[in-house]
């Protein structure tokens, strides 16, 4: 005994074009969402003065972008761009700088005596040395110990604490230098 078959439901004159349009609306998401990422044009506000202590950053996005009518291409680097004025992924142009090529700066002070950087060695997550330089002196010391946004570093029993405020230098218990900052970036 076979079963009576029972003719396929009607769909609704509206399914298809509902349809359509549901689709039509996820791609226009789709590529606005396409365009907002690969086309930001990095409009971030710059520091209110030298004087900022902002912490902040902005990271340039790695990106191609062609201009047809003159057929040139601009590359830029994936690097945190610092909000001290005068510097670069590095430091100071003119010093203190991080050494290697490819050595990050993690953070950035200056002072009105002393500028500060402190470099990680390549990717290498928590290999760190300080840079620093005032007076026509430069200085360098490896493995600064982090905790939060204060860095601490010690050479021959001088010990020097750099945190958003200020950069205080000490040799045993005593206050060599107490270095309130005009400039800090933390990456």
């Amino acid at each position: 005994m076979s079963r009576p078959t029972t003719p396929p439901k009607d769909r609704s004159p509206w399914a298809a074009p509902i349809v359509i349009i549901g689709a039509g609306v996820l791609i226009v998401v789709a590529a606005a969402l396409a365009a907002l990422l690969l086309f930001d044009d990095d409009t971030a506000p710059p520091p209110s003065s030298a004087s900022s202590t902002a912490s902040t950053s902005r990271t340039i996005v790695t990106s191609t972008v062609t201009d047809i009518a003159t057929s040139t291409a601009t590359v830029t680097t994936g690097r945190t761009v610092p909000t001290v004025p005068g510097t670069d992924w590095q430091g100071f142009p003119d010093g203190p700088r991080c050494n290697g090529s490819d050595d990050p700066a993690v953070m950035i002070g200056e002072t009105a005596r002393s500028r500060i950087v402190i470099c990680q060695v390549g990717a290498q997550t928590g290999r760190l040395y300080y840079k620093g330089s005032a007076d026509s002196r430069s200085v360098e010391i490896d493995h600064p110990r982090r905790t939060g946004d204060t860095f601490r570093v010690t050479n021959d029993g001088v010990t020097y604490v750099i945190s958003p405020d200020a950069l205080v230098i000490s040799h045993g218990h005593e206050t060599v230098a107490d270095e309130p900052m005009l400039a800090h970036w933390l990456r």
